[in-house]
């Protein structure tokens, strides 16, 4: 029996097969004002996607550092410490997907 949740950032509806693990993969959908990010930098376990819907983004990855705009991704290992932040002049919109 599939589990429907209306409680995932960004997501209005978002329907969980039964039987699958949903500890294994997470997506959820961030806007961020200029100037901003939704949280500082950090380090997790897994692995990490950030694609972006709309804005401009820099996305830090240990001392490295991508620019990201619409319709690019970058794929991260969350033991390296990253981030994303808004350095456009219009919200930023992004997905994040996380595989542990």
């Amino acid at each position: 029996m599939a589990d429907v949740r209306t409680d995932i950032k960004g997501i209005d509806k978002f329907i969980f097969e039964g039987g699958l693990d949903d500890n294994k993969l997470h997506l959820h959908i961030s806007q961020v004002d200029p100037g901003t990010r939704a949280h500082p930098s950090h380090t997790h376990d897994g692995q990490e996607i950030f694609y972006v819907f709309e804005g401009n983004s820099e996305v830090a990855v240990g001392e490295q550092i991508h620019q990201l705009s619409d319709n690019q991704a970058i794929l991260v290992d969350c033991q390296v410490e990253h981030g994303i932040r808004n350095v456009g002049s219009t919200p930023l919109r992004y997905a994040v997907i996380i595989a542990h």
